[in-house]
C-alpha cells in the first residue's frame, strides 16, 4: 500500500507542474452550423467573391474572380440556395479584387475590376438585367495597386473609388455618375497599404477610409477620416495585428460604432480594434480563427443577435466560424467546416430567403465556388474563455 500511495503523490506531482489542460482542448466539439447545398465550376484560380441582387430580382447573385485565366464569372441565384450556370467575361491580367456599387446612376449595380499584372481598372456596366458590359476605359490607378473599395467620399451622390498601392499611398478616383472617373489623386500613408474598407467610424456623417498597413514599416491600421468634400485627415497607425493584409468591419460589442477586425495570415491570427468613439480604437489580443486566415465575414451567424466571424482558412482548408461574445471578444475553438483546396474569397448572404445567413466561398486549388447554407437550428453557446492564440 505505501508503494501504491507514492505513485500516486508523484503522479499528482507531476499533473501539478505539467499545468491543466487548456479550457479549448476540452471543450465539448461544436456541430456546424452550415451544410453544403452547391458546389459551382468557376474559371482557373478562383479568388476575390462578391455578392449582390445584380438583377434585382430579389436573389442574391455572385461574382467570382478568376485570377490565372484573367476572367470574371457571373452566376445568377435562383432564390433557393442554387445557382444558374457561369457567365463569364473577360478582365485585364491577374484580376485580384473587385467592389460593386451604380457607377452610371441607372439604379443597378455596376463592378469595378482590378488587375494586378497591368495595373488597371476595369468598369463593368450592369445592362439591367444582370449582365455587364465592359465600358474600354482602362483606368490607371497608380503604381503597383493592391486593393480597391467604393464609396462616395465627395458626397456627390456619385461612387468614387479608392486603391491601395504598394508604396505607402492610397488613390482616390471621383466618379462622374456615368462609369468614368476623374484623373487619380494619391494620399500618402504610414506603411504598405492592404487591405481597405469603408465606414463612418466616428459618426459624422461622412465616408471614412480604414488602411491595413503590413510589410516593412509600420504595420497596423490607419484611418483616412473623411470630410465629406473628398479631402481626408490622416490618423496615427493603430496596432492591427502583425501583418494584416484583410481589414472588416464589425460592430462587436453592439455599441452602434463600427470596429474593425484585421487577419494576418502568415501568423495565423485576428486582430480586433474596438471603437473608442473618439477617433480612436483599442486594440485586443489576438485570437485565433484557423490556420493562415484569408478572408472574414462578419454576420450574425448563430442567430443570438450578436455578431460572429466567418473566416476561410486556406491552408487547412476550412471556414470557420468564431462566435462572439458581444464584447469584442471571440469564443475558442472556432466551429470549423471543411470546403475543397485552398479557401479564398469569401462573402455572407441569405441565399435561400430562410432569414438566415448563409456563406460561399471560393476554393482556388480546384476551380471550385462553395455554397453553405445556414441550418435550421440556433447554435447553442458554451461557457469557454476568449479565443487566443
Amino acid at each position: 500500500m505505501k508503494q501504491h500511495s507514492g505513485y500516486l503523490v508523484l503522479g499528482l506531482a507531476l499533473l501539478l507542474l505539467m499545468g491543466c489542460p487548456p479550457a479549448s482542448q476540452s471543450q465539448k466539439k461544436m456541430a456546424p452550423l452550415f451544410r453544403i447545398s452547391a458546389v459551382l465550376d468557376t474559371g482557373k484560380e478562383p479568388s476575390f467573391l462578391v455578392t449582390d441582387d445584380f438583377d434585382i430580382d430579389g436573389n442574391l447573385d455572385l461574382v467570382v474572380l478568376n485570377s490565372a485565366e484573367h476572367t470574371m464569372s457571373v452566376y445568377k441565384g435562383n432564390g433557393d440556395g442554387s445557382f444558374k450556370d457561369q457567365v463569364q467575361y473577360k478582365t485585364g491580367a491577374d484580376p485580384i479584387c473587385l467592389a460593386v456599387a451604380d457607377f452610371n446612376s441607372d439604379g443597378f449595380k455596376d463592378i469595378a475590376e482590378l488587375n494586378y499584372q497591368d495595373q488597371t481598372i476595369q468598369i463593368f456596366l450592369n445592362t439591367g438585367r444582370g449582365g455587364f458590359r465592359n465600358t474600354g476605359n482602362v483606368i490607371k490607378p497608380g503604381h503597383i495597386p493592391i486593393n480597391l473599395i467604393a464609396g462616395d467620399f465627395n458626397e456627390d451622390g456619385y461612387p468614387d473609388l479608392a486603391v491601395s498601392l504598394r508604396f505607402h499611398k492610397v488613390s482616390i478616383l471621383f466618379g462622374k455618375g456615368t462609369g468614368a472617373f476623374k484623373e487619380p489623386v494619391t494620399i500618402p500613408v504610414k506603411g504598405q497599404p492592404t487591405g481597405l474598407v469603408v465606414g463612418d467610424y466616428n459618426h459624422d456623417k461622412h465616408v471614412d477610409v480604414a488602411v491595413a498597413l503590413a510589410g516593412s514599416g509600420n504595420v497596423g491600421v490607419e484611418i483616412l477620416w473623411g470630410d465629406g468634400k473628398g479631402n481626408f485627415e490622416k490618423s496615427k497607425v493603430f496596432k492591427g495585428g502583425g501583418q494584416p493584409l484583410t481589414v472588416a468591419n464589425v460592430d462587436a460589442d453592439n455599441d452602434g460604432f463600427m470596429d474593425l477586425v484585421t487577419s494576418s495570415n502568415s501568423l495565423h491570427a485576428m486582430t480586433m480594434l474596438m471603437n473608442n468613439k473618439d477617433k480612436t480604437f483599442k486594440t485586443l489580443q489576438d485570437f485565433s480563427a484557423g490556420e493562415f486566415p484569408k478572408f472574414v465575414a462578419a454576420e450574425d451567424f448563430s442567430g443570438d443577435g450578436i455578431v460572429d466571424l466567418a473566416v476561410s482558412n486556406s491552408t487547412h482548408d476550412t471556414v470557420a466560424v468564431t462566435l462572439g461574445r458581444g464584447d469584442g471578444t471571440f469564443i475558442y475553438p472556432p466551429i470549423k467546416h471543411f470546403v475543397d483546396e485552398y479557401p479564398q474569397g469569401l462573402v455572407a448572404g441569405d441565399f435561400n430567403k430562410d432569414g438566415r445567413m448563409d456563406v460561399a466561398v471560393s476554393c482556388r486549388d480546384k476551380n471550385l465556388l462553395t455554397v453553405m447554407l445556414k441550418k435550421n437550428t440556433r447554435q447553442p453557446r458554451p461557457f469557454s474563455k476568449p479565443a487566443s492564440s
